[in-house]
């Protein structure tokens, strides 16, 4: 897997922690399986996240990642497995917060919820 996981930028990272909450991981945590539709979009806020296939690491991301927003939306199953690292933070983006989001143009989370889910080309 190439590194094409869709990144926020520092300020748009802390514009959607000011709306969601921040999550702390005391261990490493398996969020999502492959071949499971996540029912919530995860972005990194601090620490890694690593996405594994049959035990193999394909990749850690970065904190601003955006994992599995597309494959929500989209009743897609997965193609990796999702583990948050020991130390990490994330915020989960809930899938009926997303089409509230995505429905008002006025929202001030719309650009970035639709360009997320524009670039979410990880799932």
């Amino acid at each position: 897997m190439k590194n094409n996981i869709p990144q926020l930028d520092a300020l748009n990272l802390k514009r959607i922690a000011d709306f969601f909450e921040v999550i702390t991981f005391n261990n490493d945590f398996d969020l999502v399986y492959e071949k499971q539709i996540s029912n919530t979009g995860i972005i990194l806020f601090h620490g890694e996240i690593e996405l594994f296939k049959k035990k193999k690491s394909l990749i850690i991301n970065t904190p601003g990642s955006i994992v599995g927003i597309n494959s929500m939306l989209e009743n897609v199953p997965l193609h990796y497995n999702c583990r948050v690292k020991k130390d990490s933070t994330i915020i989960m983006l809930p899938k009926s917060e997303i089409i509230k989001i995505l429905q008002k143009r006025n929202d001030p989370l719309y650009k970035i919820i639709s360009e997320c889910s524009q670039l979410d080309i990880a799932s």
